[in-house]
């Protein structure tokens, strides 16, 4: 070996326990200053109260603030974006969900991001229980009473989505799908605009959160007749499963995830982990969470990167055999 190369590799030998070191450091001392986290759901929703409830209950966790920034738009495509090109120091993390991590993936070929390459995982945060509702007028008060009228009149109902490609739009035709019913799709720019047009009875039905139901269904102004859930949920113990009705590939629950930019040090990232499992146990907080109509999960970035695998697997065979597409 020649003195030039071996001088470059003490170089190189001095360099990286430096760089090390730094970044050891960082994670050491995370969070020194105020977190970001960013969802992709407009102020005031469902999704936005809980992204309030977990910053501010990892803000304890963390002994810093954690201020909630909303980015809503393109099936949460810019709030993803905005979290995939951040400084990866871990003072900004995102609330993202199934859409912006798995279909949106799925179903653009522009996206400016990537899933698996853009982003580090933290964990899961909760499961979003769907119910299929219908308008009272529909007098269907059960899955199977449904499913016979849609069959005896084919192509003369409608149902609301959030969208092509939303989660509910795709649980709607895992259903359809299942139960070989033909029902038209209404797309919405999102699942308010939907919902006030099923309670208004302009549409027929449509697969909604739970959350974002049950005033509706308490007063009767909307009607459950199936749940997407694996087993009969706590507010809704009258409303029989899609597998109880007879259809048991229909499941409707879809989840949302905590991230940071895919380049953050993994100490900052086990640190945000053990934050965030730590509030996930904590008896009172997974209380907080379910009182907003959202199932709580416990697990690390590992079990969030096996939901985003299998889903996306499952959401390719979906929309290929359905020739959903966005682009």
């Amino acid at each position: 070996m020649t003195r030039r190369p071996f001088l470059r590799l003490c170089v190189a030998g001095a360099v990286f326990p430096s760089v090390w070191q730094a970044g050891a450091a960082a994670a050491q001392d995370y969070p020194s200053r105020p977190v970001r986290l960013v969802n992709g759901f407009a102020p005031g929703g469902a999704v936005d109260a809980l992204s309030r409830a977990v910053g501010e209950l990892l803000a304890k966790k963390l002994a810093q603030p954690v201020v909630v920034e909303n980015r809503p738009g393109a099936a949460g495509a810019i709030a993803a974006e905005a979290v995939a090109r951040s400084t990866a120091d871990g003072y900004t993390l995102g609330v993202l969900d199934v859409g912006a991590l798995v279909v949106n993936p799925v179903l653009k070929t522009n996206l400016p991001y990537a899933s698996e390459r853009d982003f580090a995982f933290i964990g899961p945060l909760v499961r979003v229980p769907l119910v299929l509702v219908v308008h009272p007028s529909l007098a269907a008060k059960s899955l199977p009473e449904l499913v016979d009228k849609l069959r005896s009149s084919p192509g003369q109902f409608s149902y609301g989505s959030a969208g092509i490609g939303s989660p509910l739009h795709l649980a709607m035709e895992a259903f359809k799908r299942a139960s070989n019913t033909f029902v038209v799709h209404i797309p919405y720019r999102g699942a308010a605009p939907a919902e006030q047009d099923v309670l208004a009875g302009r549409v027929a039905m449509m697969v909604i959160d739970y959350n974002t139901a049950v005033a509706h269904l308490r007063s009767g102004a909307l009607v459950a007749v199936a749940a997407g859930t694996s087993s009969r949920m706590p507010g809704l113990p009258t409303v029989p499963t899609f597998a109880e009705s007879g259809y048991p590939t229909v499941q409707a629950m879809p989840w949302l995830g905590l991230v940071a930019p895919a380049a953050t040090p993994q100490g900052v990232i086990t640190r945000a982990t053990a934050a965030l499992r730590s509030v996930m146990a904590d008896g009172d907080a997974r209380m907080r969470i379910e009182q907003l109509g959202f199932v709580p999960m416990l697990g690390q970035g590992e079990d969030l990167a096996a939901l985003v695998r299998d889903d996306r697997n499952a959401t390719r065979i979906l929309v290929r055999e359905l020739k959903i597409s966005l682009d």
